[in-house]
Protein backbone atom coordinates (compact mmCIF):
# COMPACT_ATOMS: atom_id res chain seq x y z
CA UNK A 1 0.00 0.00 0.00
CA UNK A 2 2.85 2.35 0.84
CA UNK A 3 4.48 1.59 -2.53
CA UNK A 4 1.21 2.40 -4.32
CA UNK A 5 0.90 5.68 -2.44
CA UNK A 6 4.46 6.67 -3.42
CA UNK A 7 3.84 5.73 -7.07
CA UNK A 8 0.62 7.75 -7.12
CA UNK A 9 2.36 10.75 -5.60
CA UNK A 10 5.14 10.49 -8.18
CA UNK A 11 2.65 10.42 -11.07
CA UNK A 12 0.79 13.42 -9.66
CA UNK A 13 4.04 15.32 -9.13
CA UNK A 14 5.13 14.72 -12.73
CA UNK A 15 1.72 15.80 -14.05
CA UNK A 16 1.72 18.92 -11.89
CA UNK A 17 5.28 19.81 -12.89
CA UNK A 18 4.58 19.37 -16.61
CA UNK A 19 1.44 21.47 -16.53
CA UNK A 20 3.11 24.18 -14.43
CA UNK A 21 6.05 24.44 -16.81
CA UNK A 22 3.68 24.99 -19.76
CA UNK A 23 0.93 26.87 -17.92
CA UNK A 24 1.93 30.24 -19.37
CA UNK A 25 1.39 29.16 -23.01
CA UNK A 26 -2.17 28.84 -24.30
CA UNK A 27 -2.49 27.43 -27.83
CA UNK A 28 -5.41 27.75 -30.22
CA UNK A 29 -6.09 26.32 -33.67
CA UNK A 30 -8.72 28.37 -35.51
CA UNK A 31 -10.34 27.19 -38.76
CA UNK A 32 -11.12 30.08 -41.12
CA UNK A 33 -13.54 30.25 -44.04
CA UNK A 34 -15.72 32.70 -45.93
CA UNK A 35 -18.96 31.13 -44.70
CA UNK A 36 -18.35 32.49 -41.20
CA UNK A 37 -18.22 36.09 -42.47
CA UNK A 38 -21.44 37.98 -41.74
CA UNK A 39 -22.94 41.30 -42.77
CA UNK A 40 -24.22 43.96 -40.38
CA UNK A 41 -27.49 42.02 -39.98
CA UNK A 42 -25.71 38.77 -39.10
CA UNK A 43 -26.38 37.07 -42.45
CA UNK A 44 -23.68 34.44 -43.11
CA UNK A 45 -21.72 33.61 -46.27
CA UNK A 46 -20.58 37.20 -46.86
CA UNK A 47 -16.88 36.40 -47.32
CA UNK A 48 -14.84 34.66 -50.00
CA UNK A 49 -16.80 31.39 -50.09
CA UNK A 50 -14.02 29.25 -51.54
CA UNK A 51 -11.42 30.75 -49.19
CA UNK A 52 -10.15 28.82 -46.20
CA UNK A 53 -7.30 28.85 -43.76
CA UNK A 54 -5.95 27.97 -40.34
CA UNK A 55 -4.70 30.33 -37.65
CA UNK A 56 -2.38 28.90 -35.01
CA UNK A 57 -2.15 31.21 -32.02
CA UNK A 58 0.11 30.87 -28.98
CA UNK A 59 -0.61 33.31 -26.17
CA UNK A 60 1.77 33.69 -23.24
CA UNK A 61 -0.55 34.41 -20.33
CA UNK A 62 2.32 35.74 -18.18
CA UNK A 63 3.59 38.38 -20.62
CA UNK A 64 0.30 38.84 -22.55
CA UNK A 65 2.16 38.37 -25.83
CA UNK A 66 1.11 36.41 -28.89
CA UNK A 67 2.79 34.39 -31.61
CA UNK A 68 0.69 33.68 -34.69
CA UNK A 69 0.99 31.67 -37.88
CA UNK A 70 -1.87 31.89 -40.36
CA UNK A 71 -2.23 30.02 -43.63
CA UNK A 72 -4.84 30.98 -46.20
CA UNK A 73 -5.87 29.55 -49.55
CA UNK A 74 -8.15 30.67 -52.39
CA UNK A 75 -8.27 34.32 -51.35
CA UNK A 76 -6.74 37.34 -53.04
CA UNK A 77 -3.49 38.76 -51.72
CA UNK A 78 -2.12 41.08 -50.49
CA UNK A 79 -4.05 41.36 -47.26
CA UNK A 80 -5.18 44.77 -46.11
CA UNK A 81 -5.86 43.51 -42.59
CA UNK A 82 -5.39 40.58 -40.25
CA UNK A 83 -6.87 40.91 -36.78
CA UNK A 84 -8.53 39.41 -33.77
CA UNK A 85 -11.97 40.98 -33.31
CA UNK A 86 -14.18 40.82 -30.23
CA UNK A 87 -17.65 39.39 -30.93
CA UNK A 88 -19.43 36.04 -30.65
CA UNK A 89 -20.12 33.89 -33.71
CA UNK A 90 -22.59 35.46 -36.14
CA UNK A 91 -21.88 39.08 -35.21
CA UNK A 92 -19.22 41.62 -36.12
CA UNK A 93 -17.11 43.39 -33.56
CA UNK A 94 -14.23 45.82 -33.14
CA UNK A 95 -10.58 44.97 -33.76
CA UNK A 96 -8.82 44.16 -30.49
CA UNK A 97 -5.46 42.72 -31.62
CA UNK A 98 -3.96 43.97 -34.88
CA UNK A 99 -1.50 41.74 -36.77
CA UNK A 100 -0.80 44.58 -39.27
CA UNK A 101 -1.86 42.40 -42.23
CA UNK A 102 0.93 39.91 -41.41
CA UNK A 103 0.29 36.16 -41.63
CA UNK A 104 2.93 35.36 -39.04
CA UNK A 105 4.73 37.09 -36.24
CA UNK A 106 5.63 36.98 -32.59
CA UNK A 107 6.22 39.15 -29.58
CA UNK A 108 3.12 41.32 -30.00
CA UNK A 109 2.11 42.44 -26.50
CA UNK A 110 -1.50 43.46 -25.90
CA UNK A 111 -3.50 43.56 -22.63
CA UNK A 112 -6.63 42.41 -24.55
CA UNK A 113 -5.03 38.95 -24.79
CA UNK A 114 -6.14 38.35 -21.19
CA UNK A 115 -9.75 38.71 -22.38
CA UNK A 116 -9.13 36.28 -25.26
CA UNK A 117 -7.85 33.67 -22.79
CA UNK A 118 -10.78 34.29 -20.42
CA UNK A 119 -13.44 34.03 -23.17
CA UNK A 120 -12.01 32.67 -26.44
CA UNK A 121 -15.46 32.07 -27.97
CA UNK A 122 -16.07 35.83 -27.75
CA UNK A 123 -13.29 36.54 -30.28
CA UNK A 124 -12.56 35.70 -33.91
CA UNK A 125 -9.65 35.87 -36.33
CA UNK A 126 -10.38 37.78 -39.54
CA UNK A 127 -8.41 38.29 -42.76
CA UNK A 128 -9.31 41.23 -45.02
CA UNK A 129 -8.34 41.92 -48.63
CA UNK A 130 -9.32 44.45 -51.31
CA UNK A 131 -12.06 42.21 -52.73
CA UNK A 132 -13.57 41.60 -49.26
CA UNK A 133 -12.75 44.66 -47.21
CA UNK A 134 -15.11 43.65 -44.41
CA UNK A 135 -13.47 40.23 -44.25
CA UNK A 136 -12.57 37.46 -46.68
CA UNK A 137 -12.28 34.58 -44.19
CA UNK A 138 -13.01 34.36 -40.51
CA UNK A 139 -12.88 31.84 -37.69
CA UNK A 140 -14.17 31.88 -34.16
CA UNK A 141 -11.54 31.12 -31.54
CA UNK A 142 -12.49 28.03 -29.53
CA UNK A 143 -11.08 26.06 -26.66
CA UNK A 144 -7.30 25.84 -26.25
CA UNK A 145 -5.49 22.90 -27.81
CA UNK A 146 -4.17 20.59 -25.05
CA UNK A 147 -0.44 20.06 -24.79
CA UNK A 148 0.52 16.63 -26.21
CA UNK A 149 2.98 16.04 -23.37
CA UNK A 150 0.30 16.56 -20.74
CA UNK A 151 -2.09 14.21 -22.53
CA UNK A 152 0.62 11.52 -22.78
CA UNK A 153 1.52 11.85 -19.09
CA UNK A 154 -2.12 11.63 -18.08
CA UNK A 155 -2.49 8.52 -20.24
CA UNK A 156 0.55 6.90 -18.62
CA UNK A 157 -0.85 7.65 -15.19
CA UNK A 158 -4.24 6.14 -16.06
CA UNK A 159 -2.57 3.07 -17.57
CA UNK A 160 -0.50 2.60 -14.41
CA UNK A 161 -3.62 2.82 -12.25
CA UNK A 162 -5.42 0.32 -14.49
CA UNK A 163 -2.52 -2.13 -14.21
CA UNK A 164 -2.44 -1.73 -10.44
CA UNK A 165 -6.19 -2.42 -10.21
CA UNK A 166 -5.75 -5.51 -12.36
CA UNK A 167 -3.22 -6.93 -9.89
Amino acid sequence: MKRLFCAGCAVLAVLAWSSMSQAALVKYKVLLDGHQEVDAMGNPDKGDLDGEGVARLIIDSDTLSITWDITAENIDFPLIGAHIHEAPAGTNGPVKIDFNAQLSGSGLVDPDLANVIANPAGFYVNLHNSAFQSGAIRGQIGQPVPEPGTVVLAGIGLAALALWRRK
